[in-house]
């Protein structure tokens, strides 16, 4: 049959509807036709491309799950994305359901996600690692890296109280700090493992206080502790409201913070389809957020009432003061798993298993399951990383 003649009969059985669009932007495209030729041609049938394929839900069995996240951590923010523009009904098989387990600190999440009470869940990078190896108890994998600051700024940031010098180099805001007490959000965090390595390049000798974030918050307000590492958005929150002033971040010393998201084996198992549609919404996610800061925090902002939309934009697209000797970039929009992830995983094994929080000193066999994302990435004709967030003056915040 002719070229001509076979997209005659394409037309044809479209138009008759013995054809869905789907189908028919597809085999088109394989003959040849640039998108913008069948997108002229279906708009002049009512719809577009984009539209056709919204229109059609993926296959596989639909689900019924539950996904966490926890808001007063940037590395979540993309998930409330794609709670709020309901970009999972994109990807996920028609017919499927979602429920939201939106907490406040990261480990209910972990614990949910054990019991079975939620399938997916988005973990600063420590807790993430520590939850792939409970395998005696259940089968957790990591399968997406949304967020990854190589910089260091999103959860290696030290903070002092707000009556602390105003330091004239990093050199001297190091000295000081010598000797003194200093908050840390949680064991075997990130926040642990850029202090530990803080004092291990340095050979200071501080007061290290394990405290809950809201702690930190509340006793750097109130003079209880002389200085704090803490996570984006809190340390927005802090210095806006003059409860401390940020000393400097990881950028000055090598310092890398991510963000993860997990699933259950068992979802992955008998629902690839869904698993894989999930990270295919979060990229999606991810996308917006960097092309959309202002709508983002707006999102955001509905999910912490407890902060301010300008807090929020410096938290992810603020520009750290100049004294702090930060560098341009916040964040990069990863996905999957290059090199660099994969030696920042494998030195996060090593400091997790010297501090006695998991028994290994590297990852199980599969813990990162690359599959996943590198499925969508190639399904979506996408390269990654995605793109970079770099922090902007704060004079040009719109609100």
């Amino acid at each position: 049959m002719r070229r001509e003649d076979e997209l005659d009969e394409m037309i044809g059985d479209y138009e008759k509807g013995r054809m869905d669009r789907r189908t028919f932007i597809k085999k088109t495209a394989i003959m040849g036709l640039s998108l913008s030729s069948i997108s002229a041609f279906l708009s002049s049938s009512g719809t577009v491309v984009q539209k056709a394929f919204a229109q059609s839900p993926p296959s596989g069995k639909p689900v019924d799950i539950t996904v966490g996240f926890f808001p007063s951590w940037v590395g979540g923010w993309s998930g409330a994305v794609v709670k709020h523009k309901d970009l999972w009904k994109k990807y996920l098989p028609a017919g499927s359901k979602i429920e939201w387990d939106i907490q406040v600190v990261g480990p209910p999440i972990v614990a949910n996600l054990m019991a079975n009470k939620s399938q997916i869940g988005y973990m600063g990078d420590m807790p993430a690692l520590v939850a792939t190896t409970k395998r005696d108890l259940v089968d957790l994998r990591i399968v997406e890296i949304n967020l990854f600051s190589d910089t260091g700024q999103i959860c290696s940031c030290m903070l002092v109280r707000s009556d602390a010098p105003d330091f004239k180099s990093i050199d001297e805001a190091v000295k000081w700090l010598d000797g003194k007490k200093i908050g840390v959000s949680g064991k075997g965090s990130c926040g642990d493992r850029f202090v530990s390595s803080l004092i291990r390049k340095t050979n200071i000798k501080p007061d290290v206080q394990y405290l809950d974030p809201t702690i930190i918050k509340t006793s750097l307000q109130a003079k209880k502790i002389d200085a704090a590492q803490s996570f984006q958005p809190h340390v927005s929150q802090i210095m806006s409201r003059g409860f401390g002033k940020l000393a400097f971040t990881g950028s000055n010393w090598a310092a890398q913070d991510a963000n993860f998201v997990l699933m259950r084996k068992d979802f992955i198992d008998s629902y690839p389809e869904a698993a894989k549609g999930w990270i295919k919404a979060d990229i999606e996610a991810l996308q917006f957020i960097v092309k959309n800061p202002y709508e983002t925090v707006k999102i955001i902002a509905e999910e912490l009432p407890g902060y301010t939309t300008k807090e929020l934009w410096t938290a992810l697209y603020g520009q750290y003061p100049a004294n702090t000797h930060s560098v341009d970039t916040n964040v990069i929009a990863q996905v999957t798993f290059d090199r660099k992830v994969m030696d920042f995983i494998d030195e996060s094994f090593k400091f997790l298993h010297a501090k006695g929080a998991i028994a290994i000193d590297k990852p199980l066999p599969g813990a990162i399951y690359t599959e996943l994302a590198d499925a969508a990435i190639k399904e979506m004709n996408l390269k990654t990383p995605l793109g970079q967030i770099k922090g902007l003056n704060p004079g040009e915040f719109k609100g």
